[in-house]
């Protein structure tokens, strides 16, 4: 199969533990730029936040953030995509993320704001949302990105379950624990449709391929839907048990090992 681009995320799959990148991966990702094949992200974090990885392996397509809400490059140019909460939506969500005891935070393109979020709250949201910008609830504008709750499991549940109760169409919002900074728990917001599936499908169109000519890298749950939008699939081997059932590919390292090197030496260079 002739691959003509590789989206990989980031988080667990082509960073490590330490937040590097391995040299055999640089190597692997050079290499395989060389032969023609372009490669970008696809990531839950803001554009940039993801751009030191950009500038580490001279990406320059445009990446997926955000989980598929926007699809952008990092050198700060217009989104090719971008799906936002509609404002009226927002606004019957809105009294229940005031009233919340969780750190919140609005992402409106590549510009987060919020409240409730303390200096131990902040550092560890910054590989994800950076540069927040502390502001009132009574000023937050309407129409974000994102949403995101962090806190205590106790806080962040209570708010998800509240937003769950108003059984919102076109509104996507998932509950989910810290895989780095466990207890630590999340609940993200995000326009009805989007994932990481929708940002590839979107980002495909714009470049005018199909996507039997993409191979898509990850390892958690968020992953799965861009799966479907791709030829070929696959999974580190510290990926979701699930991620790896559904993968065509399972490399036998982890991502503190190379494992994306692993992938394009034997799914694009073998």
């Amino acid at each position: 199969m002739d691959i003509e681009l590789v989206v990989i995320d980031l988080d667990g799959t082509l960073v490590k533990s330490d937040l590097s990148v391995g040299e055999r991966t640089i190597a692997a990702v050079e290499r395989t730029r060389k032969i023609g094949v372009e490669i970008t992200f696809a990531t839950g974090r803001m554009v940039s936040a993801s751009k030191k990885y950009a500038e580490i392996l001279s990406i320059n397509l445009p990446m997926i953030a955000l989980n598929g809400a926007i699809v952008q490059q990092h050198n700060n140019g217009s989104p090719i995509f971008h799906r936002k909460i509609e404002e009226n939506i927002f606004l019957k969500i809105l009294p229940i993320i005031k009233d919340s005891s969780g750190a919140v935070t609005i992402v409106f393109g590549d510009d987060a704001f919020g409240w409730n979020i303390d200096d131990f709250t902040k550092k560890r949201l910054s590989s994800w949302i950076v540069d927040i910008k502390e502001i009132s609830p009574r000023e937050i504008s309407a129409e974000p990105t994102i949403v995101m709750v962090a806190g205590e499991e106790k806080s962040v549940r209570e708010t998800a379950e509240k937003i769950f109760a108003l059984e919102i169409a076109n509104l996507e919002a998932f509950l989910f624990p810290s895989i780095r900074y466990y207890p630590m728990w999340y609940m993200e917001i995000r326009a009805g449709g989007v994932d990481k599936g929708l940002g590839v499908r979107a980002l495909r169109k714009n470049l005018g391929l199909k996507k039997e000519k993409i191979l898509v890298i990850g390892d958690y749950l968020n992953d799965l839907p861009m799966f479907a939008e791709s030829g070929i699939s696959a999974a580190v081997s510290n990926a979701h048990e699930d991620v790896i059932k559904a993968a065509d590919y399972v490399s036998p390292l982890s991502c503190d090992q190379d494992a994306v090197a692993d992938i394009l030496e034997n799914v694009v260079l073998g």
